[in-house]
């Protein structure tokens, strides 16, 4: 029987955002990942339907406001899509948005925006970004516990978790993936911190992508992790 649990975390990521230009009744700077997971698939994207979208809003909105939003956008577009709370750091500033992940294409993004609208979510229209942004997503997880510090997500596929004692900064952590894909030890990967919130204690994770992603992968990866 597998041990499912459901927990509510962050995921750090340092990435390059672009434009979706839109025509729509609503003004909205709505910008997407351009190379997921780049040191997995390389710096040429992978995608055949959007992948991560981020639309911009005046006012920061918590996760669980969002989730309550979620039924009503359902309900508008007949399809399921993963809805989080999002802020984009860039240029010393921090811009809120609603980040949004297995969409059904971008020709409905005008009719999720309207949805949106009528719960009374004002976006924002006129923003640039230049090079990599920091983005912290806060999500619901659902995971399976493999054993004790590892898991498998149940939503999203090819991505499993590790625990680690610590939370690095953005220079050690690139570093330590540098050292441990230079070692070869393990197989190709790609890595972005996080943390969730489990039994009332923060518990700092490794986020892994791989599509030959096993439990003996997280645990070769987390060895790595325990040198550093």
């Amino acid at each position: 029987m597998k041990n499912t649990i459901q927990v509510n975390g962050i995921i750090y990521k340092y990435e390059k955002l672009v434009q979706i230009p839109l025509n729509t009744p609503y003004n909205v700077y709505i910008a997407e990942a351009s190379t997921p997971y780049a040191d997995y698939y390389g710096q040429v994207p992978r995608m055949a339907k959007p992948n991560s979208i981020f639309l911009f809003t005046k006012n920061f909105y918590f996760l669980e406001e969002l989730i309550c939003y979620s039924s009503t956008i359902e309900k508008c577009l007949l399809e399921h899509i993963n809805i989080a709370s999002a802020v984009v750091e860039s240029g010393g500033k921090q811009y809120p948005a609603i980040r949004i992940k297995d969409f059904p294409d971008y020709s409905q993004l005008v009719k999720l925006q309207d949805c949106l609208t009528k719960n009374n979510v004002e976006f924002t229209d006129k923003l640039s970004f230049d090079g990599e942004v920091k983005t912290k997503v806060s999500k619901p997880f659902i995971l399976e516990e493999l054993e004790p510090d590892f898991y498998m997500d149940q939503v999203e596929e090819h991505k499993g978790y590790i625990v680690i004692n610590r939370h690095f900064n953005a220079e050690e952590f690139e570093s330590a993936i540098k050292q441990i894909r230079y070692n070869g030890v393990c197989k190709l990967f790609d890595a972005e911190q996080g943390e969730l919130y489990y039994d009332g204690k923060l518990v700092h994770i490794v986020r892994i992508f791989s599509e030959a992603l096993d439990l003996a992968m997280l645990k070769c990866l987390q060895k790595e992790f325990s040198k550093l």
